[in-house]
């Protein structure tokens, strides 16, 4: 084989690989614009249903995959090594991507999460170069808040996006919640996860 149809060869890969780069890029900008009350949500080629679970043992119901579900201990410490597990850990098989929650003594009240905030992220800078804040911001819904912290944290083979959210639940008792995801798959998990954490409500006292 001559030299020139070794360059025909190599120029024709590139070509496919860049049709196959932008064919990917194509389908995660229409897959971004889908939202988790449709009724078919596709996450990078997987068709996904998204609905409303009740969470008894925490007081709130949240949006999440149908194929979601609750971490037995074992799983959990397999994911979680550390032993500060949370409490509940919600994921699939086929989606990149966990949900956390852990009930604290912690007291925080309501009206009292935007000074939180503030004192979380500045304790989370401390940390050092392996956590970069993203950003910070208190959501206000109906009758509670929630504050988000995002931030990019260095895992062992990885950079990893976290999405950490407090609520003020029981007795001022503070709820942290966690989305968390390989940081490549950000531009199809960040509208997600957002929604997500804005679906959030508490449930209502039995009388």
């Amino acid at each position: 084989m001559g030299f020139q149809d070794e360059e025909i060869i190599k120029k024709k890969k590139e070509l496919e690989q860049q049709k196959k780069l932008r064919e990917s890029q194509n389908r995660l900008e229409k897959e971004a614009e889908e939202s988790i009350y449709d009724e078919i949500v596709h996450i990078i080629g997987e068709e996904v249903h998204f609905q409303r679970r009740e969470i008894p043992d925490l007081k709130i119901s949240i949006y999440m995959p149908e194929t979601f579900f609750l971490f037995t201990d074992d799983v959990k410490h397999l994911v979680y090594p550390g032993a500060n597990a949370p409490t509940h850990v919600f994921g699939g098989e086929n989606i990149n991507f966990q949900m956390s929650f852990h009930q604290t003594e912690h007291i925080v009240p309501d009206d009292g999460m935007k000074k939180f905030m503030d004192i979380t992220a500045d304790l989370m800078k401390a940390v050092g170069p392996r956590v970069t804040i993203i950003e910070k911001k208190v959501l206000e819904k109906e009758d509670f808040h929630i504050g988000v912290l995002q931030f990019v944290s260095r895992a062992i083979d990885m950079m990893v996006y976290n999405f950490q959210y407090y609520i003020s639940m029981e007795d001022d008792r503070l709820l942290i919640g966690g989305i968390t995801f390989p940081s490549k798959y950000k531009k199809r998990f960040f509208p997600l996860a957002k929604e997500m954490i804005d679906s959030i409500c508490k449930l209502k006292e039995e009388a």
